[in-house]
């Protein structure tokens, strides 16, 4: 019985320091600061800019766009989805930035006809005749 009660007491005591301990680290905590520190969204516009420009990616032809709580819009024209995805990863790196939304326009460069392409065009229908014209006798 009696050692029953020193576990006891001795668990009591154990939480009492605990909580006595807890409470003191949340007093010294600031109670008036936000957890995470904003930058005004112009800030972090500009930080994505250079950022992007910093890695070699020509930020004129994009759209930048940032809120008040550091959530970016890119968009505009990329030449790729790897090109979107090198972009979306840069801002996301940039100071200020919370999360990254794209909303990318994928231009494609314009295909070379291949002098393969040209023979298929001129190969004979069934009647014998070519795209051209000629005919075959």
């Amino acid at each position: 019985m009696k050692k029953t009660n020193v576990y006891l007491k001795s668990g009591v005591l154990v939480a009492i320091l605990m909580c006595a301990s807890t409470s003191g680290l949340a007093a010294d905590l600031p109670r008036s600061e936000p957890m995470y520190n904003f930058l005004p969204g112009d800030v972090v516009v500009q930080n994505v800019k250079t950022s992007l420009q910093n890695h070699g990616i020509d930020a004129s032809s994009l759209q930048v766009d940032a809120d008040a709580k550091g959530v970016v819009k890119l968009s505009g024209p990329v030449g790729s989805k790897q090109d979107a995805e090198t972009a979306t990863n840069i801002a996301k790196e940039a100071e200020g930035v919370y999360a990254v939304l794209g909303q990318w326009r994928y231009e494609s460069a314009a295909i070379p006809v291949s002098e393969a392409d040209t023979l298929i065009e001129n190969e004979p229908s069934a009647d014998g005749s070519t795209a051209d014209g000629a005919g075959t006798q």
